[in-house]
């Protein structure tokens, strides 16, 4: 099935797509195979880069004026225009007013840019500085002048579309884009951009007033190219696109909030964007991992539906976290309950009008390596493309493939053995977060010959991850060497949405160790460790090197202080009632694991999957009314392990050790009484015997 019959019903169901040109040869309008597949799956495309206003506002223009900016469409934009028109699709249009890719002339008296100075010696070193260069404020307009050239872009901008015939396939426009950014740590949570710097805090009011007043009037306008009576509203409305405010971590509490007060603020002698009517729609871009909170981002998406008529997932692509044969089919799970989320939102109340996919296929999308998509380089279909379908049709994904773990110490020194091929850091599980690659570099090393490196890093939190997905569930220990002369070098996990940190050490001129102990939590599917660095100034960041890491098994500690845990129901006819609590633990201040059940064999299994095959060490706390507490391994034939007597009314520590079958696709541990009451288990503790 295809996914624009699927969705047809329900919403707009698009994809990000750029123009063959020049030496992007990879892009998918020019190709005809790729034109197909979009033709045939799609009802939506967005420009990835063309309609951007670094290439199309016309600074340089014999039109421009110190006080007027033309909008100068660019062949690209033009010819995907043209050819969502000729091939019957919608368009969402991306983006008026952004602080990224928009010529920085713009900004400036007579569109002529002064740079802050940059140390030329650095810049000879590193000349990807020059990506830095600021521009000097001496050389900005005033606010009054600025304003009028951001009126006369969007004006000329609207006329175009409008002129031009394009309006009845342009359904929505980003207006403003990701203008919040609480790093910045300006007063109002805005970006420290310059459409921030020169006009102030409220650029984003006159963006949207701008674009509202020239759709009204160019709608009116030009209506008879679109055979439409201008005195008809309700024949207009089909050429007045929906007015978007669009940003990046727009589920995070925080970030979400920032929006929000944004398009409520009221100040310099007018309304707010919401009070006066001028935005239409929230787009939520949702660049997220298979490992996201859900709950979080239907929150927010609920949130901003009660705020505004419309709300648009924009920019959607699912990281693959997996690294092993299952990659495809837990982003696929992860796809399938996403949108049967989102549809579930837009049942309850939710005006969920558009879901695009930001690109087409793994191998152009920006972020290579993270296979986010829903299709290959060979434009065959992944497992994600049958989740999107499923989420509506109610069909099964089926199970992952069994995997085998490897539980012994990893060492990595990053030598090459004498006579071997020197391997990509990728074949033995480091990678760059980011847009660059993990490099073994000869510039230092802690041993040796090599250390790892990751190039380019622009920002703190592009640095080098190590694949720890092995010891899923497991309390593991990590020693490595580190070097950056940043402030301070940070071990953490790369836990989308969270990112706890684990350990950090100081920067400096020497290489460091860095030591942890770290719980991988039992919820993911695989994890990765992340090095980074924080930074004493803003800027580009210090190199990272990396040497002599090991990673070694402590063992799998069960303390229940999450609901998601290694506890399930047990039992032959009867079956218990599992909870977690805080009425109940061995130090008396934190969680256990609660019981109920009204007969013997309710009771439970804990899953210890990672040893199959292994001769395992298990302590655990068990507290009961009943006399004995049994031990053993679980499955048609249990084995006993241990039977103990029970200190009624206190905690019995029970230890013991179990064999576990090999050749099976999962192995679990149970524990039981010899009566009905109820019991509570704790501080579970298991290790290689």
């Amino acid at each position: 099935m295809v996914l624009k019959e699927v969705y047809k019903d329900l919403f707009y169901i698009g994809t990000a797509v750029e123009s063959i040109h020049d030496q992007f040869t990879n892009n998918e309008i020019g190709n005809p195979d790729k034109e197909a597949l979009i033709v045939r799956e799609f009802s939506s495309m967005t420009c990835a880069n063309e309609m951007k206003p670094v290439y199309n506002m016309g600074w340089s223009s014999p039109d421009a004026r110190e006080d007027y900016l033309p909008y100068v469409i660019n062949p690209n934009a033009k010819k995907m225009l043209d050819w969502v028109r000729a091939n019957g699709l919608k368009m969402r249009a991306h983006v008026m007013v952004w602080h990224s890719q928009c010529a920085q002339e713009a900004f400036c008296k007579e569109y002529k840019p002064v740079f802050l100075p940059v140390d030329e010696e650095k810049l000879k070193e590193n000349p990807r500085l020059r990506f830095f260069q600021r521009l000097d404020p001496v050389c900005f307009v005033d606010r009054d002048t600025m304003l009028r050239r951001l009126e006369s872009y969007i004006d000329t901008m609207l006329d175009y579309i409008y002129r031009e015939g394009y309006a009845e396939q342009i359904y929505a426009w980003d207006v403003v884009n990701e203008a919040i950014e609480l790093a910045d740590k300006t007063e109002t949570g805005l970006r420290n951009s310059y459409w921030y710097q020169v006009i102030g805090d409220d650029f984003i009011y006159w963006a949207f007033r701008f674009a509202k007043a020239a759709v009204k009037k160019h709608s009116v306008q030009y209506a008879g190219v679109y055979g439409i009576d201008p005195t008809d509203e309700a024949a207009l409305a089909r050429i007045r696109p929906t007015l978007v405010y669009n940003d990046y971590n727009e589920w995070q509490p925080d970030k979400k909030a920032a929006i929000i007060a944004a398009l409520k603020r009221e100040g310099h002698g007018h309304g707010s964007i919401i009070g006066e009517g001028l935005i239409d729609g929230i787009g939520m871009q949702g660049h997220i991992s298979d490992n996201n909170d859900i709950d979080e981002y239907i929150d927010a998406l609920n949130e901003y539906a009660s705020l505004v008529r419309e709300v648009q997932i924009t920019e959607l692509d699912v990281k693959c976290t997996c690294t092993n044969i299952n990659r495809e089919y837990y982003q696929a799970v992860f796809y399938k309950e996403f949108f049967e989320r989102l549809l579930a939102a837009k049942k309850a109340g939710a005006n969920l009008t558009s879901v695009t996919i930001w690109g087409l296929t793994d191998d152009n999308s920006w972020i290579r390596g993270a296979d986010p998509l829903l299709f290959r380089k060979d434009l065959t279909a992944k497992k994600s493309h049958e989740a999107l379908v499923y989420a509506v049709t109610g069909g099964d994904l089926g199970e992952p493939e069994y995997v085998v773990r490897n539980l012994d110490k990893h060492v990595f020194d990053f030598e090459t053995p004498e006579g071997e091929e020197q391997k990509d850091p990728e074949t033995y599980g480091f990678k760059m977060r980011g847009f660059g690659k993990c490099l073994l570099s000869e510039e230092r090393a802690h041993s040796g010959k090599f250390s790892l490196t990751s190039t380019p890093r622009f920002a703190d939190w592009m640095g080098i991850t190590c694949d720890v997905s092995d010891f899923i569930g497991q309390t593991i220990q990590i020693d490595a060497w580190v070097y950056s002369e940043a402030k301070e070098i940070t071990l953490g996990a790369d836990i989308e949405g969270v990112f706890p940190q684990i350990a950090t050490v100081e920067g400096g001129a020497e290489w460091k160790k860095i030591s942890a102990s770290y719980k991988v939590p039992t919820g993911q599917h695989s994890l990765r460790l992340f090095f980074g660095t924080k930074e004493a100034n803003p800027g580009p960041c210090s190199p990272l090197f990396l040497d002599d890491v090991e990673i070694s098994l402590i063992g799998q500690e069960e303390s229940f202080e999450e609901e998601t845990n290694i506890a399930a129901i047990r039992g032959a006819g009867h079956l218990p009632f599992i909870f977690v609590t805080d009425k109940e633990s061995v130090d008396g201040k934190s969680k256990s694991l609660g019981v109920t059940r009204q007969e013997k064999d309710a009771t439970i299994s804990l899953d210890v999957s990672a040893y199959i095959g292994k001769t395992i060490d298990v302590t655990m706390f068990v507290k009961t009314a009943d006399s004995l507490i049994r031990i053993g391994v679980d499955g048609s034939e249990p084995v006993l392990c241990a039977e103990v007597p029970s200190k009624a009314g206190e905690w019995t520590e029970v230890h013991t050790t179990a064999t576990l079958p090999d050749g099976v696709l999962s192995a679990k541990l149970y524990v039981e009484t010899d009566g009905r009451a109820d019991f509570f288990v704790d501080d579970v503790f298991v290790k290689l015997a």
